[in-house]
């Protein structure tokens, strides 16, 4: 069933964690729901869009959690975890994203029980891609967003402000 998603996370595991993968592999092996479009009430799909303009990157402030995270959302039916990163990326900040982007890392996150969407604790198996912003007027964003750098970027994010620099190294070396 999630055969696609298998395989993009196992070509990412030659540069990554590979516990962590196993992990995120393990679940999606044995999970008999559809992960997307929020069908499973305790595993979900999202995906999360690493868009740099100069060397800041782009977050939005989560209208329920209150806190600064990367753009993103979840996979809803018949789509993929790129294109999610993608629509996302543009209703969040207004902005554009390139149609193709890498995948560099995915991530097992806890989502707590969120009172105003009557919704349970659950978890997200999050695809992260980077992308590459689209030089053109934006359009409305739907949330406040912010352009940071590595020391004004939360604790979880400051890591990842190197990620551009480490995906444009391995591709010139493939």
């Amino acid at each position: 069933m999630n055969e696609d998603l298998i395989a993009e996370i196992q070509a990412l595991s030659a540069i990554g964690s590979e516990e962590k993968f196993s992990e995120i592999i393990r679940l999606l092996k044995n999970s008999t729901l559809e992960l997307r479009g929020k069908k499973n009430p305790d595993l979900q799909l999202s995906a999360s869009a690493l868009v740099f303009k100069k060397h800041k990157l782009f977050f939005i402030e989560h209208p329920y959690q209150k806190e600064l995270l990367l753009p993103a959302g979840h996979v809803e039916l018949g789509e993929k975890p790129l294109e999610t990163a993608i629509r996302e990326f543009h209703e969040e900040t207004g902005f554009s994203a390139s149609e193709s982007g890498k995948l560099v890392d995915v991530n097992l996150i806890n989502i707590p029980y969120n009172k105003i969407k009557n919704e349970k604790e659950h978890q997200h198996i999050d695809f992260r891609f980077l992308l590459e912003l689209k030089e053109k007027e934006a359009d409305l964003a739907e949330l406040p967003f912010f352009l940071l750098d590595r020391t004004e970027a939360p604790d979880e994010f400051k890591n990842i402000i190197n990620t551009k620099d480490k995906v444009e190294k391995v591709t010139k070396c493939l």
